[in-house]
């Protein structure tokens, strides 16, 4: 594959996103699979957030269903993760495959030649009501910024509405930055016509590359089986004194490509 097809590039431009099926290999998908295993093992003990090599380990709370219970002194469920930001710095296997030639490619018929790495999370969406996350747009937690910017986002797991799949509000990205609130930085579920909300259910291995405009939410996780899920943001240059990223590499560039 070399990018996107005129197809899903179009859609991408029109609706704000677009689902390219089946980029992720089966053997992919497993490195990924171990390499969580390995590290939930790691922390099967650990009763709070944590960083090491450049990564922030943060865990679900006891009560992970409330937005308000997020809180640094929430009491949290021993071992159970819900997000690893910025595995891009800790773990080789999750660069090498979520930042592989395959996604550059379609990330470079939206960015352009020149790809550079933002930031990444690995979301753990436990069983049995794992958080939802609200309404909102990726561009408002970095809105002085100007650079291009597209989120990918990979379904490790599948991705469905009883699982709490990503739903993006189509078109929406049209509408440019709209007003946030709340330390989640979100917007009313009541702003969001329900007829326009698009369930971007998914198979392992399928990619949703999205504007960082378009607004987008997740519900908890009710079913009996965790949704793994990996995100990169990645972005045409790098701008000056970013404290947003955390790691200054460009991953492509003009006749260049970065291993």
């Amino acid at each position: 594959m070399n990018g996107l097809t005129l197809e899903q590039k179009k859609h991408y431009d029109d609706h704000g996103w677009v689902v390219v099926p089946g980029l992720l290999s089966s053997e992919e998908m497993q490195r990924i699979h171990d390499m969580t295993r390995r590290i939930e093992n790691e922390v099967q003990d650990c009763d709070g957030d944590f960083s090491r090599d450049g990564a922030d380990y943060n865990f679900e709370r006891v009560d992970g269903h409330k937005l308000e219970s997020m809180s640094s002194d929430a009491e949290v469920r021993r071992g159970t993760l819900r997000k690893i930001q910025e595995p891009f710095a800790s773990e080789p296997v999750f660069r090498e495959v979520c930042t592989g030639e395959k996604v550059l490619d379609c990330a470079a018929s939206i960015l352009g030649d020149s790809i550079h790495y933002h930031s990444s999370k690995l979301m753990f969406k436990p069983a049995g009501g794992g958080r939802q996350k609200p309404w909102h747009q990726d561009f408002a937690y970095w809105s002085h910024m100007t650079a291009k910017q597209v989120t990918v986002w990979f379904a490790i797991d599948p991705a469905t509405r009883e699982n709490g799949c990503v739903q993006v509000w189509d078109k929406s990205h049209k509408k440019g930055l709209l007003q946030h609130h709340g330390s989640e930085l979100q917007v009313s579920e009541e702003s969001i016509p329900n007829e326009e909300i698009v369930f971007a259910e998914m198979a392992p291995g399928d990619v949703l590359f999205f504007d960082v405009l378009t607004f987008h939410a997740s519900a908890p996780n009710h079913s009996s089986k965790s949704r793994l899920s990996c995100i990169v943001d990645l972005q045409d240059r790098h701008e000056a004194n970013n404290p947003h990223c955390k790691i200054e590499l460009p991953l492509r560039e003009p006749n260049k490509k970065v291993s």
